[in-house]
């Protein structure tokens, strides 16, 4: 029994070392997998698969409605003003992070060549406790919105948004979520004229 165990020990130690080799790959693998997934979150939150808003996009008109439930359409390029749009929603807890900081931007009368329009997305909510703060309260016009089949706005892939449109009707300027020091002082920049 001795001679018999002598000559598979070197099949057993094949068989362990095979073992060995393999868990070690498989180790090898997890730590690749892992290493592949971080860096393909890290891709895909650098470069959102969204539609946005870039500098020299054309916007297309914008039908709003109106506090008393009339619509009104918001065009660009025809006339000799720079349109700044703020887009937000009553319920999006940065959108209530950023509506002090433009009021706070807005206690400087913008320039007579800049618009402002705000866009509030909830407004017309049939539930009058999600329609949010009444117009009047913004100091700037604030108007609700239906997403029509052909939205201008699909390019807002989160809100608050600004969107700078010049005379031309072509995006100077578009930010995203809650403004940074610098998104604030283009913000400024841009109501200066």
């Amino acid at each position: 029994m001795t001679e018999e165990t002598r000559r598979t020990d070197p099949f057993t130690a094949f068989l362990a070392v095979s073992c060995l080799v393999l868990a070690a790959l498989v180790v090898a693998l997890v730590m690749q997998n892992r290493s592949l997934k971080s860096r393909l979150e890290h891709a895909s939150a650098a470069e959102p698969s969204a539609p946005r808003f870039h500098q020299g996009d054309v916007v297309a008109p914008i039908d709003v409605v109106e506090d008393g439930g009339g619509t009104k359409t918001i065009r660009f390029g025809e006339g000799e003003k720079r349109t700044v749009l703020l887009v937000f929603s009553s319920e999006c807890p940065a959108c209530r992070e950023t509506l002090p900081v433009w009021r706070e931007i807005l206690k400087t009368p913008p320039d007579p060549g800049v618009r402002i329009v705000g866009i509030q997305t909830d407004r017309l909510d049939p539930n009058p406790a999600k329609q949010g703060v009444p117009a009047a309260a913004y100091p700037f016009p604030v108007y609700g919105y239906k997403r029509p089949a052909n939205d201008p706005l699909e390019k807002v892939p989160f809100i608050p948004a600004v969107v700078v449109v010049d005379p031309k009707g072509v995006v100077s300027t578009a930010l995203f979520g809650v403004p940074s020091k610098d998104d604030q002082a283009r913000l400024k920049d841009a109501l200066a004229g």
